[in-house]
């Protein structure tokens, strides 16, 4: 008896739990069949794309299971898919011009939705090509004066961004600027005189740089060059004494002879652009006579040139009474023969030598003469201003 109450209960019990539970009313939802997924291209330029960018295909919400870029028939761009799978970048540093690329990509969202991309890319077909020319060759090794100097064998209309491309390196930076003398000629030259004794690399980036309309760079050039003890002569016309100055230091003082009246030395700052050993000075080559009372023809010892229309450092030892004393040169800083041979031993082409003291006044391009010119117009010859040297080298 006691056994049966006790089934009932539990029965009851258990009808009761299973009459209180809730009803679930099950449905099914469609999902979408569209990818969330937003597939494209970085750079969104398909048409006269420049070459100095990289292909870069991007997704969000999702990752990119494939990527394939074709030049052509039977040539595979190659690139690197990133850590997270959601961006796709080509590794060659450029694209060539006038060629077209074409971009297929597939990419999935959180849901297992693919999408996909099919995209053409042409590049720029240029009018015409530029091409950059250092005036030194690789390895050269200079004074502590010469300036940088890049030809051009196209008119340069931007002339920024062709700035920009021309990085000049240095073990610490200095500060310097690009000078442009003509629409195919610039020059680099920092605010003082390079230190003595640095490397100096001049990379000449212009692949992919849009010089102008039509025109683009095609060629990278890297230029490695190296300066000297630092030589710097400075000569006096009132007290007709020359201080040579090595690496900081005053090393000697030598009694000059400088232009006479008529035939005035110019003061200025000018640079060593030749040595020769001896040199025949005749100045009928500049027009004078051989019959004019101040026509010369000469033979001279230890010549080092630094105008173009004449002057010179050399040995006078016809003129030993006016060293230190009177100026009765045609122009040229003469001296004694030991001074002369010291000195044509430890001078440099692109050491400076500064003039003072005499009324006429260097005039520009007689020589290379980019130290007459003052900082600040220097700075405003250049498209992109003042700036430091890279440290790299």
């Amino acid at each position: 008896m006691r056994r049966s109450v006790i089934a009932s209960l539990t029965g009851f019990a258990l009808l009761g739990v299973t009459a209180c539970q809730p009803v679930m009313d099950l449905t099914s939802a469609e999902l979408p069949s569209e990818s969330i997924a937003q597939l494209g291209l970085v750079e969104a330029i398909t048409d006269n794309a420049p070459i100095d960018r990289p292909i870069v295909v991007h997704v969000d919400n999702g990752h990119l299971t494939d990527v394939t870029v074709t030049q052509g028939p039977n040539r595979l761009l190659k690139g690197e898919l990133s850590n997270d799978g959601r961006t796709w970048t080509s590794t060659r540093p450029y694209l060539d011009f006038d060629s077209t690329y074409k971009v297929s990509a597939v990419a999935v969202d959180p849901r297992g939705q693919t999408t996909s991309l099919e995209e053409q890319i042409r590049t720029v077909d240029p009018d015409g090509f530029l091409s950059a020319i250092p005036a030194m060759a690789a390895g050269t090794e200079f004074g502590v004066g010469m300036p940088l100097t890049v030809n051009f064998d196209e008119a340069v209309k931007d002339r920024a961004a062709v700035e920009k491309a021309m990085i000049v390196r240095t073990p610490t930076p200095i500060e310097g600027a690009w000078f442009w003398t003509s629409p195919t000629q610039a020059l680099f030259r920092p605010k003082d005189y390079w230190p003595g004794n640095i490397p100096i690399e001049l990379d000449v980036d212009l692949r992919g740089v849009k010089a102008g309309p039509g025109l683009w760079g095609q060629d990278n050039t890297r230029t490695v060059y190296q300066t000297t003890d630092s030589v710097v002569m400075k000569a006096d016309a009132q007290d007709l004494m020359m201080d040579v100055i090595i690496n900081g230091k005053k090393q000697r003082t030598i009694p000059v002879t400088m232009g006479m009246p008529g035939f005035e030395t110019m003061s200025g700052t000018k640079l060593i652009m030749t040595k020769e050993r001896t040199r025949v000075m005749d100045n009928a080559t500049a027009g004078v006579s051989e019959d004019d009372p101040d026509h010369y023809r000469v033979k001279v010892d230890y010549a080092m040139r630094l105008t173009w229309h004449g002057e010179f450092l050399h040995a006078s030892p016809w003129a030993a009474s006016a060293w230190g004393n009177s100026r009765i040169s045609h122009g040229c800083t003469s001296m004694s023969l030991d001074n002369a041979a010291w000195l044509f031993s430890v001078t440099h082409i692109g050491d400076p030598v500064e003039i003072t003291g005499t009324p006429l006044r260097q005039n520009p391009g007689n020589g290379i003469t980019v130290w007459n010119i003052g900082w600040d117009r220097w700075v405003e010859g250049s498209a992109s201003g003042a700036h430091m040297t890279s440290p790299e080298v």
